[in-house]
C-alpha cells in the first residue's frame, strides 16, 4: 500500500484567489481546519486569477493554507470516491463563471506510527511536520483522502491520498495534479 501527498502543479498553470478577499477570508480562516460540515451555511464565493496559464483543474489558490480548490470536472470524477470525506463547496470564477469548488476534507486521521515517524520540529519542539512519513496500515488502508491530526490540529498542508484516488486522476486525464509518494507499506517491512 502506498500514500501520496497531493499538490496543485506549479507548471505554467493558472492561480486563483478570493475576488472579495476581505470580506470572504472569515469562511477560510479556521473553518477548513476543521472536521465540521459547513457546506448548508456555504453561499458560492468569486474568484479571480492573479496569474495567468495553462487552465488547471487543480489550480493553486491564494486565499488560506490548506485550502485546495478543484474544477467542476475533478468534482465529478472526484465525488463517487471520496463519498463524505470531502464537502465541495462552490466559487465562481468572476470572469467566465465557470464553477470551482473548495474542498474540505472532513476525513481527519490519528494515522502515524509516532515511534517511527520523523518528525519536523522547531526548536521550541513544536512538531511543524514529518521528514519521513510512517502510516499505521490499517488506519488509511480504506482511506482515499484524509488529513493528519498532528498536536492535536489538522495539520494544513498535508492533503494525502490513495492509489485509488491517484489513479482516477491520472485515467480521466485531468490536469494540474502533482503526486509526491510519502509512504510504501513494503519498504521497512
Amino acid at each position: 500500500m502506498k500514500i501520496w501527498q497531493l499538490k496543485s502543479s506549479t507548471d505554467d498553470y493558472e492561480t486563483f484567489q478570493l475576488l472579495n478577499y476581505e470580506e470572504d477570508k472569515k469562511y477560510f480562516k479556521t473553518s477548513f481546519h476543521s472536521t465540521v460540515s459547513f457546506s448548508d451555511s456555504w453561499t458560492p464565493k468569486f474568484i479571480e486569477v492573479t496569474d495567468e496559464g495553462k487552465s488547471s483543474d487543480y489550480p493553486i489558490f491564494w486565499g488560506k493554507s490548506g485550502v485546495q480548490i478543484i474544477s467542476e470536472k475533478a468534482k465529478n470524477v472526484l465525488e463517487p470516491i471520496v463519498g463524505d470525506n470531502i464537502e465541495f463547496l462552490p466559487l465562481i470564477h468572476k470572469q467566465t463563471h465557470k464553477k470551482y469548488y473548495a474542498m474540505h476534507v472532513l476525513k481527519v486521521l490519528e494515522a502515524l506510527d509516532t515511534n517511527k515517524t520523523i518528525f519536523d520540529k522547531l526548536s521550541s519542539g513544536l512538531t511543524i511536520g514529518c521528514k519521513k512519513f510512517v502510516f499505521i496500515s490499517y488506519v488509511v488502508q480504506d482511506e482515499p483522502v484524509f488529513k493528519l491530526n498532528i498536536n492535536g490540529k489538522v495539520h494544513p498542508n498535508y492533503l494525502l491520498v490513495s492509489a485509488q484516488f491517484k489513479n482516477a486522476i491520472l485515467e480521466s486525464e485531468l490536469k494540474g495534479f502533482e503526486f509526491t509518494e510519502v509512504w510504501d507499506s513494503e519498504e521497512g517491512a
